[in-house]
């Protein structure tokens, strides 16, 4: 099963449920009681993905020794999976009651 789970697959999920939640906030400001929980899904979703992206990442870079372009191929990936698991992270924090 988690074979099956790779950077491909988590950035694809990941990228999609990001513009799925840049898309649903504004609406989600006009209607928030509504769109409350379908927002922390994709929220939730697109955070699971970059810290999967992340993970996968870093234990590909410790198991393995690879070339400069592969270590550059890497760096992408953990900048990509920053910019989905922090700015989602961060807004999960705020809407959820803590």
């Amino acid at each position: 099963m988690l074979k099956a789970w790779t950077i491909g697959r988590a950035t694809g999920l990941g990228v999609t449920a990001g513009l799925v939640a840049l898309i649903l906030w504004p609406a989600y400001a006009a209607w928030q009681e509504p769109l409350l929980w379908p927002f922390i899904f994709i929220l939730a979703v697109t955070a699971f993905c970059g810290l999967s992206i992340l993970l996968i990442t870093l234990k590909d870079i410790y198991s393995r020794s690879r070339g400069t372009l592969m270590h550059r191929i890497r760096i992408f990936d953990l900048v990509l999976g920053l910019l989905l698991a922090v700015p989602s992270l961060f807004q999960l924090e705020a809407l959820l009651p803590g």
